[in-house]
């Protein structure tokens, strides 16, 4: 008599990509190639799947953290030459952002163009970059990556999982405060701009209000 098949153990389900034949343990490390900004064919060498499966996934987070309001468009989707409701150049930040941008795309062979009337998800997650990137500016630490990758995570846990509508909209909301304090904090006290006392103080006072 022919001894009857174990049963298999069914997959736990993934609390951070939804519909995924990856386990956590994976999603975490492409998640951390895709705060790194890396091209897939380097990620694709240090994990085990595909490059193409590696971009696939790669989009999803673009996609959610876009839904979030975390990845932004400061144009709202509107012409670049009318400026953003901040003005046409707010103290700089404007130039500065498209500069960081069109640098960064440049690397990004896969990076699709898009129209005016299409969401360009890789302009809305230099946004989000650019802040991080400002941290880095005199003193580059790879803990402003951990950063990076620990406030993407923390809203995955809260609001995920990725490649699935989000939830807890407002919860993430406060999430993003909280996370833009960190930003400050690690400005007043890591930032060389920010050894001046005075300009340190009026950093603090700005993180209070």
């Amino acid at each position: 008599m022919a001894q009857a098949r174990k049963s298999e153990k069914p997959r736990a389900e993934n609390r951070f990509y939804h519909a995924a034949k990856i386990s956590e343990y994976q999603f975490k490390k492409v998640l951390m190639s895709f705060v790194l900004d890396e091209p897939v064919a380097v990620a694709a060498q240090k994990i085990a799947l595909s490059a193409n499966s590696i971009n696939a996934i790669h989009a999803k987070p673009r996609h959610f953290f876009t839904e979030l309001g975390i990845f932004q468009d400061i144009y709202k989707g509107g012409d670049p030459e009318e400026g953003t409701e901040q003005g046409e150049d707010y103290e700089g930040f404007e130039f500065r952002l498209l500069d960081y941008h069109l640098k960064r795309i440049r690397k990004k062979r896969r990076a699709k163009a898009t129209t005016m009337a299409e969401i360009d998800y890789h302009w809305n997650e230099s946004y989000w970059r650019f802040h991080y990137s400002i941290l880095s500016e005199g003193r580059k630490s790879d803990a402003v990556e951990r950063m990076m990758y620990s406030h993407l995570l923390a809203h995955i846990r809260l609001c995920g999982p990725v490649g699935a509508p989000p939830h807890h909209v407002e919860e993430s909301v406060r999430l993003q405060k909280q996370q833009f304090h960190q930003l400050l904090i690690w400005l007043e006290r890591n930032a060389p701009s920010f050894k001046d006392p005075a300009t340190r103080q009026a950093l603090r006072e700005y993180r209070e209000t």
